[in-house]
């Protein structure tokens, strides 16, 4: 699959910032080592080939890890995603993270991985996004669920 991402740039509308976007291949895996530790930290390159790995064992419609590249087929940005089933309707798109590298505007990397990651969630019958973020602290993890979407009160009073 390869999605043709064309954004207009925030401070020059008419100028379009122009990244092929495709799914991570085997052959990406170890290229891609930098901008994955830009988005894990922690992570080594064991956990990063395993995962990878992984990933690319799915099925389409599982998720995966697309890339953004540039005119010159650099990679500058990766999303890690997942499509998961739901108790009730059709699937939810999850994203676990989004990584954009750029000198100037990662911004535009971002809003084109965004975008993707976005049809692809049309494309497997997405109706629900989820985000997946580290906890922090309960209280701030509890605000942040109680005044979310996925809270629904009743009171019979």
């Amino acid at each position: 699959m390869q999605i043709k991402a064309r954004l207009a740039a925030p401070d020059d509308p008419v100028t379009m910032a122009d990244f092929r976007i495709d799914r991570l291949t085997q052959g990406d895996i170890d290229s891609v080592l930098v901008l994955a530790r830009l988005g894990y930290e922690c992570l080594t390159q064991e956990q990063w080939r395993e995962m990878a790995s992984r990933v690319l064992s799915n099925a389409p419609g599982q998720g995966g890890v697309l890339l953004a590249r540039d005119a010159s087929g650099r990679a500058r940005g990766l999303v890690v995603f997942s499509i998961c089933p739901k108790t009730s309707g059709r699937p939810s798109l999850q994203v676990e993270r989004v990584v954009a590298f750029d000198l100037m505007d990662p911004n535009r990397i971002a809003q084109a991985l965004t975008q993707a990651v976005l049809e692809q969630a049309e494309v497997s019958d997405c109706d629900s996004l989820s985000l997946v973020r580290p906890l922090s602290a309960p209280a701030s993890d509890a605000a942040m669920i109680l005044s979310s979407g996925v809270t629904v009160l009743h009171q019979v009073l």
